[in-house]
């Protein structure tokens, strides 16, 4: 009956080690990304904010997270993503409203490079804090 047990106890603790591991796909993408260079319809367009992240958490969730000069307020967006191929996917939902953006991730920076109506919005974004 001991022995039983003991196997049952350590079946239990892998199946909890494994949930934990699988719960975290993100480690070691995880942190807080800050634009440092942005780029609208060609002209830079830093001055136009206080700041710009984006946090990605381990689990596969995130915040974008934004504030324009002279905003009284700012945005923040909290969402899901995942990592493929180089190809960061960002899934937010509102209300009804669900709205996925794909940018680059390659060697730990976003690289946002998008067409928002008939304006073009490019940005990059380095890690400076890990999660």
């Amino acid at each position: 009956m001991k022995n039983i047990s003991k196997v049952l106890a350590v079946l239990l603790l892998i199946v909890m080690m494994v949930m934990f591991v699988g719960c975290t796909p993100y480690v070691e993408e995880a942190g807080v990304y800050e634009c440092y260079e942005i780029k609208i319809g060609g002209s830079n367009a830093m001055y136009q904010f206080d700041y710009y992240r984006i946090i990605l958490y381990a689990d596969g969730t995130c915040i974008v997270w934004s504030k324009g000069v002279k905003q009284e307020g700012f945005y923040r967006a909290k969402a899901t993503f995942s990592i493929r191929n180089n190809k960061i996917k960002i899934v937010s939902k509102q209300g009804f409203t669900r709205a996925t953006e794909i940018y680059d991730y390659i060697d730990g920076e976003i690289i946002m490079n998008a067409t928002v109506g008939s304006t073009t919005v490019y940005a990059k974004f380095a890690r400076i804090t890990a999660e």
